[in-house]
């Protein structure tokens, strides 16, 4: 089997087990370890956990962009004002101690929604309601932005293999220590008017 047909058998199967480890897939497929990892660099350019990353976030977009009218979640009487779905933007988080940040930030997750006010994003690990945390987010064709705020809620979601929905609350926008900077909030109005 050449790497292409690895590539794509493993393609298949990922479709259906998003969160399957590179051992695992290994043995459903029947194949060696090492032949899907020399059939992915090869083919591919990327690892096992970056081609299953790039994936899920494809599958998470193309889910997201049918499910305009979802039914409304517990999470909408929390929403100081609509908010917009913004095809193929990724959300990456590290959360933020009283005097330090944690490692570095997240794999990139997707975006469900956003307003000047706050935003939801999906993601395998969810830091609980009332975490601070730094948010790099990556708009297509577009410099990304950093902006932070406060976890509201971090519910159970089934989008794409994601295994959460997170509900982010931005901090103040002025110009003193502790917000965030008014030109993040002219940025995010810009996005959202578009």
């Amino acid at each position: 089997m050449d790497s292409r047909e690895i590539c794509q058998k493993l393609e298949s199967w990922l479709g259906s087990h998003p969160n399957a480890a590179l051992p695992i897939a290994a043995e459903r497929l029947g194949l060696d370890r090492e032949e899907i990892v020399k059939a992915l660099r090869e083919f591919e350019g990327k690892s096992y956990d970056e081609f299953r990353q790039s994936l899920k976030l494809a599958d998470a977009f193309r889910q997201l962009g049918a499910d305009r009218t979802a039914p409304p979640g517990p999470w909408e009487k929390m929403r100081s004002g609509p908010r917009r779905i913004i095809p193929r933007t990724t959300v990456q988080y590290r959360i933020r101690g009283f005097w330090f940040f944690g490692k570095g930030y997240s794999k990139q997750c997707p975006l469900v929604d956003l307003s000047s006010g706050g935003m939801a994003f999906l993601a395998d690990a969810a830091p609980s309601p009332g975490t601070r945390v730094s948010l790099l987010l990556k708009f297509p064709e577009k410099e990304e932005i950093r902006v932070e705020g406060n976890v509201v809620y971090a519910v159970a979601s089934g989008v794409a293999g994601y295994r959460r929905r997170i509900g982010i609350q931005f901090l103040p926008f002025a110009e003193r220590r502790g917000c965030n900077s008014p030109k993040v909030l002219d940025t995010l109005t810009q996005v959202n008017s578009k």
